[in-house]
């Protein structure tokens, strides 16, 4: 494994998860969220009222370090002065998701994207950063305002190697 990734797992792993999902079953069902390119996604809320999900996966963050989100038409503004994607009502509906039970996690990485690290420095550097804006650190902005999610999902397709 190489070191950045086993830094991000290390992360993953430190994060506690919803009530619902049992990592010794095995009939968890899981969706991916937030890539509708049809434009007629419900809101993430509305997802959650179903009992068969137990865990919903954001999809995703395609760019990082520089950090770029993309969950198409689920949340499309941004932070005053910059290009990073504020989603208050993502936000709400990720409690209230918690809320049912349901573990929501964030997917870093996907078929297109720029992503890669160019050391390892790097790599943790960004890992304090992807804790301080949607897990339990501080950020003056955070994506998801107070809301905490409960893991990630690595899907890395490509990307440059650190």
């Amino acid at each position: 494994m190489k070191p950045a990734i086993g830094l991000l797992a290390a992360l993953a792993a430190s994060i506690g998860g919803a009530a619902a999902f049992d990592v010794n079953c095995n009939s968890n069902y899981a969706s991916y969220y937030g890539q509708n390119s049809a434009r007629n996604q419900k809101a993430l809320g509305e997802y959650c009222k179903d009992a068969t999900e137990d865990v919903i996966v954001l999809a995703f963050m395609n760019g990082f370090p520089n950090i770029l989100l993309n969950f198409a038409n689920a949340c499309e503004t941004t932070f005053e002065g910059s290009s990073l994607l504020h989603c208050p009502n993502i936000a709400k509906d990720i409690e209230y998701c918690q809320s049912q039970g349901k573990a929501v996690i964030l997917s870093m990485g996907g078929a297109s994207g720029a992503y890669g690290f160019s050391g390892d420095s790097d790599a943790i550097a960004f890992a304090d950063t992807v804790w301080n804006m949607f897990f339990k650190g501080k950020a003056d902005q955070r994506p998801f305002d107070d809301a905490v999610l409960d893991g990630i999902d690595l899907d890395i397709e490509g990307g440059s190697g650190a």
